[in-house]
């Protein structure tokens, strides 16, 4: 398999740079590896949370404690959970069959369990949260669901997986249950230690690296268009939006705005465009689950594809009159002055 090859660069001069283990450098699993996607979770998936990590509470029905801790629980931008679990070198070949059993615990939190662990973490790190705001919080910005509880995806992480644990990973993908394995490269320079994290399953589709016509699929006669939007699902949007659609709806809705990009977005927002994204996606689902009460089922902007699959946003002019109406009301400020909805 080709394998990753770094270079150390000094003008016109590029010296190969020799791999190293984590172990060779007294880096430690908890302490150092895990620290550093605690840290940086877009490791785990662009948009990923940290819910919690060093989960031990375990018990059985019948209130035996099970001695088993998970290293990382995460959620993502569409409201599933994501088990995490890291080995600082190559993983063992029952790795995924840990993993699995962590899943199938975590599968039977309740959105109230996840509150109060979410709750904990933020408190811990200086932010006192209550379980109340927690549940809203990750409700409202991640889409918590008892569904996204109970089909967790899972997410491996070594410097290297044997044959057995791959093979057996891409039969489970066969199998819908979602799971990844992210590899890691440690390399020493001078002083300098440096690490890269690289997904190596699944693979890219060979579509993401192709060209072709976008073509914008015609509804059929059966097809649900959903209703168009008004002052009153535009207020109700208003009511549960999170970050990205109050920038994306503020930026659009501005008199003369002009194309509005995912960078646009994120700047406003104070988020990466990889949670942008992913929020983005969250928006979709809301619409489309019942639960949230919305009869439309395309946002209230429009979108445009620029040559590159850019995407661009904007807003019809009526739409823009309502939603700023309804900022308006609220006392809020356009996304254009860096403040956003509280």
């Amino acid at each position: 398999m080709y394998d990753e090859v770094v270079f150390a660069v000094d003008g016109e001069k590029a010296t190969p740079v020799d791999r190293i283990g984590l172990a060779d450098l007294d880096l430690q699993e908890r302490a150092h590896l895990q620290e550093w996607i605690l840290s940086n979770p877009s490791v785990i998936g662009p948009g990923a949370e940290v819910i919690t990590s060093e989960f031990d509470k375990w018990q059985t029905s019948t209130g035996d404690p099970v001695l088993d801790r998970l290293d990382v629980l995460a959620i993502g931008p569409d409201g599933r959970l994501i088990v995490v679990e890291l080995k600082r070198g190559a993983a063992p070949h029952t790795v995924h069959m840990q993993a699995i059993n962590y899943a199938a615990m975590v599968s039977r939190l309740q959105p109230q369990d996840v509150a109060d662990l979410y709750a904990a973490r933020r408190t811990a790190a200086g932010f006192a949260t209550s379980r109340e705001s927690a549940l809203t919080e990750l409700q409202t910005q991640y889409l918590l669901t008892v569904d996204g509880i109970r089909r967790p995806r899972i997410v491996l992480v070594a410097s290297d997986f044997p044959p057995s644990v791959t093979a057996s990973v891409v039969w489970l993908n066969e199998q819908h249950v979602d799971i990844s394995l992210v590899r890691f490269r440690a390399y020493q320079i001078g002083e300098q230690i440096a690490v890269s994290f690289s997904r190596l399953f699944p693979v890219p589709d060979v579509e993401e690296f192709t060209i072709g016509r976008r073509a914008e699929p015609e509804p059929s006669a059966g097809d649900d268009v959903g209703e168009a939007w008004d002052e009153a699902s535009l207020r109700a949007l208003f009511d549960q939006a999170n970050a990205t659609t109050l920038a994306l709806l503020d930026l659009c809705s501005q008199v003369g705005a002009g194309p509005v990009y995912v960078s646009d977005v994120a700047s406003a927002a104070h988020i990466t465009e990889g949670q942008v994204r992913g929020q983005l996606a969250g928006l979709t689902m809301r619409l489309r689950n019942p639960k949230y009460g919305f009869k439309q089922k395309k946002w209230p902007v429009f979108v445009e594809w620029l040559s590159g699959g850019v995407a661009t946003y904007g807003m019809e002019s009526d739409l823009s009159a309502l939603w700023r109406k309804i900022r308006a009301a609220d006392g809020g400020t356009s996304a254009s002055t860096g403040q956003a909805h509280l």
